[in-house]
């Protein structure tokens, strides 16, 4: 018996693979065959009960071949002499011999036709039909799945891919639009801390310079620098532009040396101390060596870190610029509230804000200032350099970020 169930499971796959002119060519030939079987039955049948109805008068044969006996030589006169119930039936029967066939072959059509909708062609249309109105709906989340290897399981495997396809497009724009939003909110964070140099520059020239008390290699010091600020902008907004994503931000290592970068360090802070309320303070441990970097990146992890530094601290921020085995270490700690179990796990991430005040600004109708990325950007940076971030809370209270960057050259 399992044998037996198993060949008939073939032949059902086999026929449901078949294809749909071939599977309808299958139906047609069933049904005219199974006409041709009606169709002789009933002739059968309306034979034997006509020659019952006319062999008591001595005739003797088939309806197209019937033979008489005596003075009677035609079937009209034996069916004239027969009653007239008699006479309807034969007449009934012979009408029924007569349009047999037709009938048959008319509802064996309209079986097969039947049939192999209900088979063949019901269920994939119905699968595709509500696939159309899900995706009319602008609801991708589904699955075309019909089990036949014919022309409609074909047709339902396309309808599928094409889903698949549409999905991937949204995503793929998405994950556009969500880089462009990206893009938008790091160049806004970013602008802050240069603007904020430049202000503190200008704030010194403006306070000092009229009183006479910068001098002259002071001044041209100082429009230097302002110059180098307002040089970076330039170029941070034009790679900004150019690029789509801030995945897409390349790498471009330069030899310099790690007194350089601590000089850029003094550079950036000075004017900070002049304007904040908040003292920074800088250090650089180890000798010196030269290190290939790439110098923008690095000030933006640096400003990012500090402009994250600066938001929470209270009174003091520390900056400490090491080098040790190949790999530069930028330390930033503020004497702020430190990192709580959920920032430590999660202030990396992009949009995270944590307990930020001016989170809770905005919450109370305040403006927003925070885009909740800084970390974030410092940590895809410090990876695409090699390095990476790591989140603590100091001993001495406050919390404490740290950074490296491979500084090999290749």
């Amino acid at each position: 018996m399992d044998w037996i169930d198993e060949k008939i499971g073939q032949f059902r796959k086999w026929i449901r693979n078949l294809s749909v002119k071939w599977a309808l060519a299958a139906y047609l030939l069933l049904a005219f065959c199974g006409a041709f079987v009606c169709t002789w039955t009933i002739r059968q049948y309306c034979t034997v009960r006509y020659n019952e109805l006319i062999q008591s008068y001595g005739i003797y044969g088939a309806m197209d071949s019937i033979k008489t006996v005596g003075s009677l030589n035609s079937i009209e006169e034996i069916v004239y002499l027969l009653p007239e119930k008699e006479r309807s039936e034969m007449a009934a029967l012979q009408l029924i011999f007569t349009v047999s066939p037709w009938i048959c072959v008319g509802a064996g059509s309209a079986g097969a036709a039947v049939l192999f909708y209900r088979n063949r062609m019901r269920r994939p249309f119905e699968i595709l039909r509500k696939g159309a109105e899900e995706m009319g709906r602008h609801n991708l989340d589904f699955t075309v799945s019909y089990d036949s290897k014919d022309e409609m399981g074909q047709l339902c495997r396309t309808f599928e891919q094409m889903r698949r396809e549409v999905v991937a497009d949204r995503e793929a724009l998405w994950r556009k639009i969500e880089d462009q939003k990206e893009i938008n909110a790091v160049f806004a964070h970013d602008m802050r801390t240069p603007l904020t140099v430049l202000r503190g520059y200008s704030e010194l020239l403006y306070r000092y310079a009229p009183e006479g008390k910068v001098s002259e290699e002071k001044l041209t010091s100082t429009l230097k620098l302002m110059s180098q600020q307002l040089k970076r902008l330039e170029d941070y907004t034009r790679t900004m532009r150019q690029i789509r994503s801030f995945e897409e931000l390349e790498i471009t290592r330069t030899e310099t040396t790690k007194a350089h970068l601590y000089s850029l360090i003094q550079e950036i802070t000075e004017p900070l101390n002049l304007v904040g309320d908040i003292r920074i303070l800088t250090a650089a441990g180890g000798s010196d060596a030269s290190v290939w970097l790439d110098e923008s990146l690095f000030l933006e992890v640096l400003e990012n870190l500090l402009s994250n530094a600066l938001r929470f601290a209270g009174k003091e921020v520390e900056i400490l610029l090491d080098y040790e085995q190949d790999r530069l270490f930028l330390y930033v700690r503020d004497d702020g509230p430190g990192f709580d179990t959920e920032g430590l796990a999660s202030a990396a991430e992009p949009y995270f804000r944590g307990r930020d005040p001016a989170v809770r600004a905005e919450e109370t109708g305040g403006v927003q200032e925070h885009f909740g990325i800084g970390l974030h950007i410092c940590r895809v940076l410090a990876e695409k350099h090699g390095g990476c971030l790591n989140l603590a809370n100091s001993v001495e209270g406050g919390a404490f970020v740290s950074v490296s960057f491979f500084c090999r050259k290749s």
